[in-house]
């Protein structure tokens, strides 16, 4: 039978327009598999620093806290360090860092501690600034599985619900703050409070 061109000069192959890619997350993910600590948020109260060292610092709250309490601080809303309280007395406190910050914020003028009679202390600044203390009651070992700019998601034995407030101390000691969107078995999905680099997480660069 011979080959009918007007059949295939007949045929017109359909247009198809793709319709929008759909997500159900903001932002991308990136697998990774660090080991994390992380801690459920009892309580967090505003607290006002009056002098602060590298090593440690001074401060107000009507928060009650105990010697050798461990507390995690935050200075400016984005990041967090942990340490332990040292003294109290009324609603003043001071406490000791887990570990020696990199910088000071900016504020007051820097004094150097060398009273006789004394253990001399790295220098300090009298200060004026408003902060953050939270206050962890659990903690668990947990495995970090995929992070973005915006969240991540983790593997761990604690049982936490939605809309609890978390504390992500990583192995290197940075620490973010995040509040769990959802939970399937050992599985947690956590949103950030402030965005965040996966440099940040594998080399604790900022950007």
């Amino acid at each position: 039978m011979p080959y009918d061109s007007s059949i295939a000069q007949k045929w017109v192959t359909p247009k198809v327009t793709p319709g929008p890619i759909t997500s159900k997350r903001k932002e991308a993910r990136q697998r990774v598999l660090l080991r994390a600590q992380i801690h459920v948020v009892r309580v967090q109260r505003d607290l006002m620093v009056t002098d602060i060292s590298r090593s440690g610092l001074r401060g107000s709250s009507d928060i009650s806290l105990r010697i050798g309490q461990s507390v995690y601080i935050s200075l400016d809303d984005l990041t967090h360090v942990a340490g332990k309280i040292r003294r109290v007395q009324d609603d003043r406190f001071g406490m000791k860092f887990a570990r020696i910050l990199d910088v000071l914020p900016e504020c007051g003028v820097v004094e150097k501690d060398v009273q006789p009679g004394y253990q001399q202390r790295m220098p300090r600044k009298s200060a004026w600034l408003k902060a953050k203390i939270s206050l962890s009651d659990w903690s668990s070992p947990a495995r970090i599985r995929n992070v973005s700019k915006t969240g991540m998601m983790v593997e761990t034995e604690l049982s936490v619900m939605p809309e609890q407030k978390i504390l992500i101390t990583l192995s290197d000691g940075k620490i973010f703050d995040a509040v769990v969107k959802w939970v399937e078995g050992d599985r947690v999905g956590m949103e950030l409070a402030t965005p965040a680099s996966i440099l940040q997480f594998t080399y604790g660069i900022l950007t």
